[in-house]
């Protein structure tokens, strides 16, 4: 009697250019470096396609975050985008993907401070975040935030303390970008980064939050 036979997990399965099996299975792709990959929004496993023509199969949850192994913002960037609209796509919850999306940045980037500051009548109230405690209430004529929001548009701040009115909820930070979230042409909500270091902030940081934002704005 054959004895039965354990499939290797590394083991290529299927060539790249063969048709995938259905299983009922709703799969997001995007790419990472080189690598092309499939993942089920539903039940979270993920399927690549190498650059050597063949996918492995593997399991991980769909919260899982793939960072490169380049330290290129722009890069970062890329492969974020891609994972952060599979994450929030399906979630109707503005709570979890603001949250979500915060924790995305200060994973991916090491941001000292990440989060979110919400319309609220007539100030920006502190929203979901990554870091040391904040300032909870901003008045929209005070500090990065206050003027990111009346100008409806993205700041960007190479020394906190240059800057005319910055309100130093923490004196660690040193440099900062604050990027506008908009419903229905209005300003809902800003995404607010600070960083330890001086100068850390440029055009490509600028376009990929940008980019990331406008992926929150239907969930407003």
């Amino acid at each position: 009697m054959s004895q039965a036979t354990t499939q290797n997990p590394l083991t290529p399965l299927r060539k790249a250019d063969e048709p995938i099996p259905y299983t009922g299975e709703s799969y997001s792709p995007f790419f990472y470096g080189k690598n092309s990959m499939m993942v089920d929004k539903i039940s979270g496993s993920v399927r690549i396609f190498t650059n050597t023509n063949s996918y492995l199969p593997t399991h991980t949850m769909a919260e899982t975050l793939i960072l490169p192994t380049s330290t290129n913002r722009k890069e970062i960037y890329a492969t974020l985008l891609p994972q952060v609209k599979a994450l929030i796509e399906d979630e109707t919850d503005l709570t979890a993907n603001l949250a979500n999306v915060a924790a995305v940045l200060k994973q991916a980037f090491g941001f000292f401070w990440v989060g979110f500051y919400l319309k609220k009548e007539n100030q920006l109230v502190l929203g979901p975040f990554q870091g040391p405690i904040a300032c909870t209430r901003i008045d929209f004529d005070k500090g990065v935030c206050g003027h990111c929001y009346t100008t409806r548009a993205t700041v960007l701040v190479p020394d906190v303390e240059e800057f005319p009115g910055h309100i130093a909820c923490s004196s660690a930070s040193r440099s900062e970008i604050v990027v506008p979230l908009f419903k229905n042409e209005e300003v809902v909500a800003v995404l607010d980064v600070d960083s330890d270091q001086l100068n850390d902030f440029d055009e490509t940081d600028r376009q990929g939050l940008e980019k990331m934002m406008q992926l929150l704005q239907d969930k407003f």
